[in-house]
């Protein structure tokens, strides 16, 4: 439990570089539709392959933030906040850990 803590709270800290190196290449795609934001932090992360009821919560997760855009400062916070988010749950997944 101390290794899933300690990973979510390393992932979930959006001013570290390694995250602010994600976020950037995130950007670099333009706006993200909820699967589409998923898929690239599973590949950014890892690559991480999850099984298919994962994947399923995790889409369901970002598909309640809608489509990350980072076209205003507004936006861009919101888009940095759900990121780091689901990099903390991506990492907390069986799959991850066990890769």
């Amino acid at each position: 439990m101390a290794r899933i803590n300690f990973v979510a709270e390393q992932v979930g800290n959006t001013s570290s570089p390694g995250v602010q190196a994600i976020i950037k290449r995130l950007q670099a795609m333009g706006v993200l539709e909820p699967e589409e934001l998923v898929d690239s932090c599973l590949d950014l992360l890892g690559p991480v392959e999850v099984g298919a009821d994962t994947k399923k919560e995790l889409v369901e997760q970002a598909k309640e933030w809608g489509q990350i855009r980072w076209d205003t400062a507004a936006n861009a916070q919101a888009a940095t906040e759900h990121t780091g988010k689901l990099l903390q749950l991506i990492v907390a997944t069986r799959e991850y850990q066990f890769a």
